[in-house]
């Protein structure tokens, strides 16, 4: 019991600094640059017909990287909980649905702070964060192909 309050105090305390932090501090950075990528898909950019494929290109690309840091939140959980876990026949499932439902805490947090800028800025990689955890927690081998340093970070050998 002490080993599973040790684990949810911990892990409730690293989602409300993330779920206060990303959607206040880094969110807003991010919006320059959507504007200006809006911007130069509208043509007001000054690169002519350029102006839409480049913003696209560049929609992309940012939501790429957005989807791999939001996913690099879930895999985080997942490790969190099988550190915690390791060792142990039973009783796994209370630590993974903490971390379940601190992780879409978090995740839900920080969609909601973000305006709606259409399916790649927006709706992308929220939600390929969302059902992360649950692919993680099934296949958590596939963390060590996407965040190497993090398995190595957290102590796992596959």
């Amino acid at each position: 019991m002490l080993n599973y309050l040790e684990f949810a105090g911990w892990l409730i305390l690293i989602t409300w600094i993330a779920s206060y932090v990303f959607p206040r501090y880094i969110m807003p950075s991010l919006h320059p640059l959507c504007d200006a990528l809006e911007e130069l898909h509208g043509g007001s950019g000054g690169m002519g017909f350029l102006g839409a494929p480049l913003s696209l290109l560049f929609q992309i690309i940012l939501s790429l990287a957005l989807t791999w840091l939001l996913t690099g939140w879930s895999a985080w959980c997942v490790l969190y909980c099988r550190a915690y876990t390791r060792g142990m026949t039973t009783g796994r499932i209370q630590y993974y649905l903490t971390g379940l439902f601190c992780c879409e805490f978090a995740l839900s947090r920080m969609a909601k702070a973000d305006r709606y800028r259409g399916f790649f800025l927006s709706v992308l990689p929220f939600a390929m964060a969302m059902g992360a955890f649950i692919v993680y927690s099934v296949n958590p081998a596939s963390i060590r192909k996407m965040y190497p340093w993090l398995v190595r970070w957290m102590g796992f050998y596959f």
